[in-house]
């Protein structure tokens, strides 16, 4: 796919109404590069430098900045959930039913996608299925983020910041031209910081992360025929803030004398192993353009690979209980080609071709109880899929817009498991195939009003349970499959405010799900019965002076288990007259595990109501330009389980940055002091909930620094 870029703003009649507009941006949510107004998807999409201004540095932060999403996470696996659809489960080889791209990439390893925003151009976030176009796995939506191509002179831009907790980034961007058609650039960018925990074991901090990000491309186009993009990238991440603590104080650490230590406060952890989640992703991709007469050829080809270690522990003491580790290895190659029409005329089409193959491993898993190790398991779960898609645009006349669109997808999968001297599994093979489809009607009532309906298919391939040791636990899953339809307006009804909206109404079935094993402690995978959903979201842009933009949002989302009778739950062990535990002790420990009726309660991740305002002001004066940017953003309670008994509770966001330049010239040294969570919210990245307790990890406290940017 095209790497697209961001529109001039629209001539305005007068300079002060030029100064007014709110900018036009260029997405690629069909495919081809299309102004965001004229398509009838709900997208959002928002340039690197407002969200860097926002305080959004890496993609778990969208949920701050980004209508109905969730970026949540289970230990080094990291899950997007769009209006209440996601993928809960951390199985080796299975990918998110959120799919998230680079540059029109697809992003398959979920232990891979939460990274830094370095030196984007772009977010755009698409909302609902998008099975036609994009395919398998995009059953919720998915994620773009655009990075900027190469550029034929030679320019650059060097960053530094600095904060509390030790933190500190340096990255550097250099781009500029080899030889006439031919252009290069490369992007560097270091982090780190010694953690935000209290440590009650070793004492000082603990949770420390560290990331290493390298980009690079080279942009060939000698010509306005032809252009082919290579990119390479390399990111690496070790991440310890994830070391939790009980939830509540549930942990089966309880029934031990003395009762090791824990941590009972927001942001303390009494670890004896502090929890670990690192990889290394690499990735090499080829794309190209190649314009006829009357179409256009694209293709995008990569290789990606992957390596990746966690530690997690079940009880969250001091007492190592009931733990495991996890090496991973992963490699996959997609091959897509894509035929669009250019020619003038009320009919526009695109048809195209996807091939995605590739393997994921345990290499091993070990599972530890009271300290001893058992025995490691291999496991390794290979995919090939093929897929065939067309879309057909027919407009009649100035003002209707018909949609529609197909795809068939084949998949084939294999999985098998053994420990160093036995089969416990041997291979298995599954085939699955899925036809999905879309088709919008769009009616414009003049240039800057349209409204759009849609009904639209996506499913998520069906997959086997990466952790299974057993034959009957390692069956395939039936693919999940998602119905929707949506009602849309874009308008633009002055020249600085637009306002998007749209309702919509899912119905969702065989929705996979994971839940841990009482046993063993690792995850068993199934299919959950069935889900309705509704909602309504709205979203403001809005430039009313000069040197000011706001943009606000708002969602509701009525998301349940329309029939989920066998949801597996665990309950804590609470006091009775026969086992009264211990003075003091809220929970005896060992959570009890039982199927539940979750029919009628509320999807996990799925919160009720979120809205979000963001806002950028710069003001020019003989000391420099002065700017304030903030972003505040509001989420109701939702919940980690089914059963509804552990909840997220409601809590208010709120970053910000005050900034000065030398001048208005985007060359000038630019100095800023930043802040993150200023109202220092208690905010769980993850709960989960296990035979040994309930267990959660929180996001970051209050943070603040200092920074300095020069481009040149």
């Amino acid at each position: 796919m095209a790497t697209s870029t961001i529109a001039a703003a629209p001539v305005a009649a007068s300079a002060a109404e030029q100064q007014a507009a709110v900018e036009e941006i260029v997405v690629t949510a069909q495919r081809r590069e299309e102004s965001l107004q004229e398509v009838p998807i709900s997208v959002s999409a928002v340039t690197g430098n407002a969200l860097e201004r926002a305080g959004v540095t890496e993609t778990r932060q969208l949920t701050q900045s980004m209508p109905s999403v969730v970026f949540s996470r289970a230990n080094g696996a990291f899950q997007p959930y769009i209006r209440g659809v996601g993928t809960r489960n951390a199985n080796i080889g299975d990918e998110s039913s959120v799919s998230v791209y680079v540059d029109g990439i697809y992003q398959p390893s979920m232990n891979s996608l939460g990274f830094d925003l370095v030196n984007i151009s772009r977010v755009e976030v698409l909302r609902g299925p998008q099975g036609t176009l994009f395919g398998r796995n995009a059953t919720g939506g998915l994620v773009n983020i655009i990075t900027p191509d190469p550029e034929p002179t030679f320019s650059g831009r060097a960053v530094l910041r600095a904060g509390n907790f030790g933190e500190y980034s340096a990255g550097i961007y250099l781009t500029g031209p080899i030889v006439d058609g031919l252009a290069w650039d490369i992007n560097y960018q270091r982090y780190g910081d010694d953690g935000y925990l209290k440590d009650l074991v070793r004492g000082g901090r603990a949770g420390a992360r560290e990331t290493e990000a390298f980009r690079g491309k080279l942009l060939f186009q000698p010509n306005d025929t032809f252009r082919a993009v290579v990119a390479a990238s390399v990111f690496d991440v070790s991440d310890q803030s994830l070391s939790n603590q009980p939830v509540n104080g549930n942990t089966i650490a309880n029934t031990f004398i003395p009762i090791p230590v824990y941590g009972r406060e927001p942001w303390e952890t009494g670890l004896e192993n502090l929890l670990l989640a690192s990889a290394r992703t690499k990735s090499l991709s080829l794309q190209t353009r190649y314009a006829f007469s009357a179409a256009t050829l694209e293709t995008s080809s990569s290789l990606q690979k992957g390596e990746s270690h966690s530690r997690t522990d079940n009880d969250a003491s001091s007492r190592v209980i009931q733990n495991s580790e996890t090496f991973q290895e992963n490699a996959y190659i997609s091959n897509e080609v894509r035929l669009l029409s250019t020619s003038e005329g009320p009919v526009s089409w695109i048809l195209g071709g996807y091939q995605f193959s590739g393997r994921g491993e345990f290499r091993p898993l070990i599972s530890y109880t009271n300290g001893v190790r058992g025995v490691p398991v291999y496991t390794r779960q290979d995919v090939d899929s093929l897929a065939a898609f067309g879309e057909g645009t027919y407009r009649l006349g100035d003002h209707v817009k018909l949609i529609a669109g197909i795809r068939y997808t084949k998949e084939d999968r294999e999985y098998s498991s053994r420990n160093t001297t036995t089969v416990l599994v041997p291979l298995q093979k599954g085939s699955q195939d899925k036809i999905t489809y879309r088709f919008v009607a769009q009616y414009a009532f003049n240039e800057d009003t349209n409204v759009y309906a849609s009904y639209s298919r996506g499913f998520k391939s069906g997959v086997f349970n990466g952790f299974a040791t057993t034959l009957p636990a390692a069956r395939m899953t039936r693919p999940e499959t998602l119905d929707s339809i949506e009602l849309g307006v874009k308008s633009d009804p002055l020249p600085w405010l637009r306002v998007n909206g749209s309702v919509f109404w899912y119905d969702y079935t065989d929705i996979q799900q994971s839940a841990r094993d009482p046993n063993l402690s690792l995850v068993v995978l199934f299919n959950a019965a069935k889900s309705k959903t509704k909602g309504a979201e709205i979203e403001v842009t809005t430039q009313p002076l000069d040197g000011l933009s706001v943009r606000g949002y708002a969602t509701y989302l009525d998301a349940t288990y329309q029939s989920f009778p066998g949801a597996q739950i665990f309950q804590p062990r609470t006091p009775t007259t026969a086992n009264p535990c211990r003075a003091g002790i809220a929970f005896c420990g060992n959570n009890t595990n039982s199927n539940y009726d979750a029919s009628g309660k509320d999807m996990i991740r799925s919160p009720k109501f979120t809205a979000g305002m963001s806002f950028d002001y710069s003001r020019e004066t003989e000391l420099g330009v002065f700017a304030i940017a903030g972003n505040v953003f509001y989420s109701a309670k939702y919940y980690w389980d089914f059963e509804n008994r552990l909840a997220n509770p409601a809590y208010t966001m709120v970053n910000g940055e005050v900034s000065w330049a030398q001048s208005s010239d985007e060359k000038a040294l630019r100095l800023s002091i930043w802040g993150r969570n200023l109202g220092n919210e208690v905010v769980y990245s993850q709960i989960l909930t296990s035979a040994q307790g309930d267990v959660g990890a929180f996001e970051r406290p209050r943070s603040y620094g200092v920074g300095l940017s020069k481009r040149f």
